[in-house]
């Protein structure tokens, strides 16, 4: 009965919605991949309420953005008391149009058992979606994040032309960054490159030896590497210090995402795996090296935005996923540090025309 009523549904989106659900994603990378499409929706509804749910691990990536109204955070491991409790906040909203931009199989269920009037999203698996008013298939041939959920916001007549993703650090991140910079002996003057050596997936971590030696050789060529990460990157931040010949500043664990967000402002490149930070990068405008392993750049990479670049020496890495790695990592092991400096040292001689603005870094 139900979903003979559903085929008669309204395939006509409400023109000007009071509140907006928005359902994201839960790591930091692809929060930040997600702020075009809310760019677009903004822009598309200016008088609507927007609210977006997304994990608790990376709602930090949606402080002071200027395009939302507020912030539901989805706790991990929530279980079926914490799903029951955000679906009571959802019917208390009202929500009147409700978004799904991610690709699970019960984002279209969530959003009509949270009393959704009209529901969008994107299918990759049949089960639930015909709970969608509109929906458009997931599609694996374009980025898997900024393609496909604008072209979700697409199906409620927003304009998705601009893909450039943002963050939005404060005065004060930004004064911390330069703080910290100075106490780890890193002049504005100098010229300053990034290394991210971690990543949530193993697969995409560069060996720690290599990044030492790409290290030295930068240090040698005039360059001022600086390490970054995150607390859980200590451990791969000591083994590169063992690996290299040269000091370096290493600003590993010091950090939170916006001062990390504004650190990168002073950096000609960032050199990193595929990972969070690496979207952040492209999100402060600064230009980026990665190193892919099993992953596929297209799905995942910097390419929404011009002028970064990717190395990707794929040995035997058919049956290979990010998160499941059979070779012993062959792939990343197959691309050396002397080939990424050599990329390295071209991109930042390079003249590239931004498509974007460039960040205001306050005085």
């Amino acid at each position: 009965m139900l979903r003979e009523k559903m085929r008669k549904k309204s395939t006509t989106p409400p023109e000007n919605p009071a509140s907006i659900l928005v359902m994201m994603r839960e790591h930091i990378g692809d929060i930040v991949c997600t702020t075009p499409a809310l760019r677009s929706l903004r822009k598309r509804f200016p008088g609507a309420k927007i609210c977006v749910e997304a994990g608790e691990r990376s709602v930090g990536a949606l402080a002071n953005n200027p395009h939302i109204d507020e912030v539901i955070v989805r706790r991990d491991h929530q279980g079926g008391k914490g799903k029951l409790t955000a679906l009571r906040t959802f019917r208390q909203h009202k929500f009147d149009l409700g978004l799904v931009l991610d690709n699970c199989t019960h984002g279209p269920l969530t959003l009509w058992l949270g009393g959704c009037k009209y529901r969008v999203g994107i299918v990759r698996k049949p089960r639930w979606a015909w709970l969608f008013n509109r929906s458009v298939p997931f599609d694996r041939h374009i980025h898997e994040m900024v393609d496909n959920f604008c072209n979700v916001v697409e199906l409620v007549g927003g304009d998705v032309s601009d893909r450039q993703t943002e963050l939005f650090p404060q005065p004060e991140d930004f004064g911390a960054a330069r703080s910290l910079l100075e106490r780890h002996g890193v002049a504005p003057e100098d010229r300053i490159v990034a290394l991210n050596p971690g990543a949530s997936a193993p697969s995409n971590r560069w060996l720690p030896e290599r990044f030492g030696t790409l290290i030295d050789l930068l240090t040698a060529g005039g360059y001022k590497p600086i390490l970054l990460g995150g607390k859980q990157d200590l451990e791969i931040a000591n083994e590169i210090r063992q690996t290299s010949n040269t000091p370096f500043a290493c600003l590993t664990g010091e950090m939170s995402l916006m001062e990390l967000a504004a650190i990168y402002t002073h950096c000609r490149l960032v050199i990193t795996g595929d990972t969070g930070p690496m979207h952040i990068a492209v999100a402060m405008r600064t230009r980026v090296l990665v190193l892919f392993g099993p992953a596929v750049p297209s799905e995942s990479g910097p390419g929404y935005v011009p002028g970064n670049r990717i190395i990707r020496n794929v040995t035997s890495c058919t049956q290979c996923t990010k998160y499941n790695c059979t070779q012993n990592r062959a792939c990343m092991k197959a691309i050396s540090a002397a080939e990424v400096y050599s990329i390295a040292c071209t991109m930042m001689v390079e003249k590239v025309v931004a498509d974007a603005a460039p960040i205001e870094v306050p005085a």
